[in-house]
């Protein structure tokens, strides 16, 4: 096939938005926002090579993602398209999604607003900050980055920089490396808390910079 195009058996439409849990695809989907070669479809649909996914008219270049998704080396088609990377410093209050209806968004941050406006592509953010923090953000419109850096399966480490209310004993940054149980909200099927441990880590001090 054409380098670059999706070889596997039929890839759900619902996957072909990384960067968006799993729940937003599902309902942007539903919503009638999400379209293969101009027809509205349900979240079961599974594409092939050449469909043409776009997400609020924006077009998804979902086939070089969905090889790498499934274990296959996909090549970036010379000529054809040019994926896109963009950093961005997050202030506090602004949510990493591209939800439209969220009036806190990406979407509706001034600097960024004629990017998702003017591109025919979909960009995404690389992760999530929360809101109430700040720091960088990567968005692209190459799937196969987040995949390589998101998929549970890739393993890759994660550093995480924090500032607390009150100096750490030892006996604290101990209890935080052997992981912490946390509640939060499966992003799959149906809604639905879940409580678990978080996988052991390993915790250092920072000296403050002076």
């Amino acid at each position: 096939g054409a380098p670059g195009a999706y070889s596997g058996p039929g890839f759900r439409v619902v996957r072909c938005f990384p960067g968006m849990p799993r729940r937003e695809a599902d309902r942007a989907v539903e919503d009638g926002r999400v379209t293969v070669n101009g027809v509205v479809v349900a979240p079961s649909w599974r594409v092939m090579s050449g469909d043409l996914v776009k997400m609020d008219g924006k077009l998804s270049q979902w086939e070089a993602m969905a090889e790498a998704a499934e274990g296959r080396v996909a090549e970036t088609p010379g000529g054809t398209f040019k994926f896109k990377y963009l950093k961005y410093y997050k202030p506090t209050g602004v949510a990493c999604t591209t939800d439209v209806n969220d009036m806190s968004s990406l979407m509706h941050v001034a600097a960024l607003s004629q990017l998702f406006k003017s591109s025919k592509e979909r960009f995404f953010p690389i992760g999530r900050l929360d809101k109430d923090s700040h720091g960088l953000v990567c968005l692209t419109s190459d799937g196969r980055v987040a995949d390589a850096l998101l998929q549970p399966r890739r393993k890759t480490a994660k550093e995480y920089r924090v500032m607390l209310s009150r100096e750490p004993s030892d006996e604290d940054l101990e209890e935080l490396s052997n992981g912490v149980v946390i509640t939060t909200q499966q992003q799959r099927g149906v809604a639905k808390d879940v409580t678990a441990r978080t996988r052991a880590c390993v915790v250092e001090r920072w000296a403050e910079d002076k």
